[in-house]
């Protein structure tokens, strides 16, 4: 006659738990990489807009400098390339896609005729704050 042993039952109850409390914490954490992710993605795109806005306004100004170079080598008056100011720098300001400027001044040398010196070389924004979130107002 065969022996019975007497084995006692696996306990699976606290085990069950702790792997059901594994598997939540591990699918919240992939939730948060996700949203992470489409964060980091999203953030991205904005900057590749920015750049990509700045780099057409760098174009525009190297080609405004490019008109400036052959008005000053023809010894032409530069009044009609922009703005001139009392010390006779001529300024300019291009206007680029959601409202990025960029502002160039240039100084005429007259030690030397036909050359320049960039006084100014500066990107700019549009901001309206009024349009921006409320984040307090003061009041308690």
């Amino acid at each position: 006659m065969m022996e019975r042993h007497n084995i006692p039952p696996i306990r699976t109850g606290a085990l069950t738990l702790l792997l059901a409390l594994a598997a939540i914490c591990l699918a919240v954490l992939a939730v948060l990489s996700l949203t992470t992710a489409q964060a980091d993605l999203s953030l991205a795109e904005k900057a590749l807009d920015r750049f990509s806005q700045d780099a057409a306004l760098e174009n525009e100004g190297q080609q405004w400098l490019a008109e400036l170079d052959a008005a000053l080598a023809a010894g032409q008056d530069t009044a009609a390339l922009g703005q001139t100011g009392e010390d006779g720098a001529v300024t300019v300001t291009l206007t680029g896609e959601a409202g990025r400027t960029l502002t160039i001044a240039a100084l005429p040398t007259p030690q030397v005729p036909g050359r320049y010196t960039l006084t100014r070389w500066q990107y700019g924004q549009e901001w309206d704050f009024d349009q921006g979130p409320q984040l307090w107002d003061g009041s308690f």
